[in-house]
């Protein structure tokens, strides 16, 4: 399984800048083994290597561009004794982002009637 992680952190590092390889390793896997999960599978496929990888790459990317000088969403305001609650995407999210938007892909190889 680790050189599947190691071929989605090579590409997804090719496509954008990663901040923190840990993080990354820690996300790679955590969508890996979600994968495997909903396919049913002990494998994962080398055809979903790069759509993995460019999801990844690209939920990264837009995260990046949104914190770019911004310090997240603002989630609360009041005006008495003013207060700004600003809100941050977790690294969970993104991963599951970025599963639902491939699951459909993942779909095509799923195992059905396996348990």
């Amino acid at each position: 399984m680790e050189e599947i992680y190691d071929k989605i952190i090579k590409k997804v590092s090719e496509l954008v800048e990663v901040q923190s390889s840990s993080v990354l390793k820690i996300q790679v896997s955590i969508l890996v083994r979600k994968g495997l999960n909903f396919m049913h599978r002990e494998d994962f496929p080398e055809q979903l290597i790069e759509p993995t990888a460019e999801h990844l790459a690209l939920k990264l990317e837009e995260l990046k561009q949104k914190n770019l000088g911004e310090m997240g969403e603002i989630k609360k305001v009041v005006e008495g004794d003013t207060t700004y609650e600003y809100g941050s995407t977790t690294q969970k999210s993104v991963t599951d982002e970025v599963f639902l938007d491939l699951k459909s892909q993942f779909t095509h190889f799923r195992k059905v009637g396996t348990l």
